[in-house]
């Protein structure tokens, strides 16, 4: 397990940047920012399409190579951000991959888009393996069968669940922390954000945030706003009993008192989206310059622009764009 504090992993940091009105006499989601600043952490710019989940597999091949690990065995759905940064950051340290991934109903006959056509384009069939979703519940059984015949072969492998789930993922996701809290120029005054806002799918990266800030002492009055796709409360505390605590020592109730969990805006089923929610995406792009994805990221600035003017949050404001641009690409909408 490679130290947190190691080079290689603090090396990666992030710009941030201000949302302004850009003269707009009227802006249909934001209050008028009087008291409050809002700032976005551009994980998005981290290593191409990945964002955040950069951080995560920084750390990931750093501990392949330490324990001389030469082979992934990851899942995920066919349109997942993780397995399509696990199968060419992995490839891209002389790690190669093998990806159980799990169908969706568009995939036999949809256009191969987004992440489907760069999972496609970067492992070869028989290293990406498809699974029905009704055979799901199989998957983890079949990882750990492919890595038993991978040791007796003599290649040792790391198997990571869902978003990248393993205890190897943590150090490099505790880095967001690092960067947040690190001397910024545009933050003259040094001081912390009030809020702070992050997506989560299966938890890993917000619940390291979580584990990272309180480690590192930040501020008491920082508070943590993770927008959970999928699951609620349960999945983040999930995150922390499999892979956080036993890395970091830190639990769920220890963060929880500046940590909350929100579910985002309609719809909120995960993986859905709606004419509204691309309504949003057009309106980040053509306001702010920045590009979201209808699954995470823009599903979190909505949420994030929703509790700022409901809660009337005040002080210095920070959404983390995680990232996942590829996935905007797999869908196909009416121009405007």
């Amino acid at each position: 397990m490679p130290d947190q504090s190691s080079p290689v992993l603090l090396r990666h940091s992030s710009r941030i940047t201000p949302i302004r009105k850009k003269g707009a006499s009227h802006d249909p989601y934001l209050p008028s920012l009087d008291s409050r600043e809002i700032w976005v952490l551009r994980d998005d710019e981290l290593g191409g399409f990945w964002g955040t989940k950069f951080r995560k597999y920084v750390s990931i091949r750093e501990h392949c190579k330490i324990e001389n690990i030469t082979h992934i065995v990851c899942t995920g759905g066919i349109n997942s951000n993780n397995l399509a940064a696990a199968a060419i950051l992995c490839t891209e340290a002389g790690i190669s991959v093998t990806a159980f991934a799990v169908e969706d109903h568009a995939d036999a006959s949809g256009p191969v888009t987004g992440n489907r056509m760069l999972l496609r384009t970067a492992l070869p069939p028989e290293r990406l393996i498809l699974v029905p979703r009704s055979e799901k519940d199989s998957i983890e059984e079949r990882m750990h069968a492919l890595a038993a015949q991978n040791a007796a072969q003599g290649t040792r492998s790391l198997i990571l669940l869902e978003g990248g789930g393993c205890h190897a993922a943590v150090p490099g996701c505790l880095t967001l922390a690092d960067d947040i809290m690190r001397p910024r120029l545009e933050w003259i005054d040094k001081k912390l954000p009030d809020h702070i806002f992050i997506d989560s799918g299966t938890a890993v990266s917000a619940a390291s945030l979580a584990a990272g800030l309180l480690q590192r002492g930040a501020d008491q009055r920082t508070k943590l706003h993770i927008v959970q796709m999928a699951g609620f409360e349960e999945q983040v505390k999930h995150a922390f009993s499999q892979w956080v605590t036993p890395v970091t020592k830190v639990t769920w109730d220890q963060v929880n008192h500046f940590a909350r969990v929100y579910r985002p805006l309609s719809p909120r089923s995960y993986g859905a989206t709606s004419a509204e929610l691309f309504e949003f995406i057009r309106y980040m792009a053509r306001t702010h310059g920045l590009l979201v994805d209808p699954i995470y990221s823009g599903k979190l600035f909505a949420r994030a622009f929703d509790l700022i003017t409901g809660q009337n949050l005040r002080g210095r404001i920070l959404v983390v764009h995680t990232g996942g641009i590829s996935g905007l690409m797999g869908f196909t909408v009416d121009s405007k």
